[in-house]
């Protein structure tokens, strides 16, 4: 009878102690309710972090598209206005001094050359820019595919013991859970607000670029003026009739204020942008 009491005693002991896990065998439970709604959510943060990758990579395309053209824009009109003034300078009379022309050509030289210098200047801030600019948009992609890629439910049981504190892990992964029934649109909303910065970013870096094209081109030309005046006052040059197959200028004569929407509106007709 004795000996019938111990086991009883042991057994009850035994049964005791089972039934003191429940809340683990609960963590077990609910970390399998919520698993495969985390891959739910994973799948679609994969899926909607791509398409905003592909969504950038068409603003990147049509930024470098738009870049070139106003590089190319510029590029010709100041090939024409040199042409333009060499014209005057190599169809002089034979009365006008051949010396003092000879400078004239090596003046306009110089001031294309520093025009150049002004187009590279331009085009190698907006680059750096750039680069920022698509170090910052992947930066805060990568970060939403860390946040919610892989990681989350093992970290619940980081430093936690699911024998002695199992309440703790229950706590976490109702709170995981509670969170995770708005992810997907919170997630699709962060990746909207951050697709639609970088095109703002990049629209701002283009009328920037534009800006500094402009002040190069308005250099250019104030040099170029100042090469006529000395070939009118310094050569005694005459004006040589153009020819009416020659192109019109259309470089506007001012540069504009880009914080005006129309004076921007221009500048995109007039690149066809």
């Amino acid at each position: 009878m004795k000996h019938f009491a111990i086991v009883a005693v042991v057994l009850l002991g035994l049964s005791a102690v089972h039934a003191a896990r429940p809340s683990s065998e609960k963590v077990l439970e609910e970390i399998e309710k919520i698993r495969p709604h985390y891959q739910e959510i994973q799948d679609f943060v994969i899926h909607t972090v791509s398409d905003a990758r592909l969504n950038s990579s068409e603003q990147l395309a049509k930024f470098h598209s738009d870049v070139l053209v106003v590089k190319q824009t510029f590029v010709v009109d100041a090939i024409k206005k040199e042409d333009a003034l060499l014209f005057q300078v190599d169809n002089q009379p034979s009365t006008v001094d051949t010396s003092c022309l000879s400078f004239i050509k090596t003046l306009v030289d110089s001031i294309m050359n520093l025009a150049g210098s002004g187009f590279s200047t331009c085009v190698t801030k907006t680059s750096d820019n750039l680069e920022k600019e698509v170090s910052a948009f992947y930066a805060l992609l990568q970060d939403d595919e860390m946040e919610y890629i892989g990681i989350g439910l093992l970290n619940l049981f980081k430093d936690e013991n699911i024998f002695y504190s199992p309440e703790s892990i229950l706590y976490k992964l109702q709170s995981k859970s509670g969170a995770m029934e708005g992810y997907p649109e919170h997630v699709r909303d962060n990746l909207y607000r951050t697709g639609n910065n970088f095109g703002s970013n990049l629209e701002s870096l283009e009328m920037a670029y534009i800006g500094c094209m402009t002040d190069s081109e308005q250099m250019l030309k104030d040099g170029f003026s100042m090469a006529r005046s000395h070939m009118d006052l310094t050569c005694r040059a005459v004006q040589i009739p153009v020819p009416s197959t020659s192109l019109p200028d259309v470089v506007p004569e001012t540069a504009p204020a880009w914080l005006d929407s129309a004076a921007i509106q221009q500048f995109r007709n007039r690149f066809g942008l």
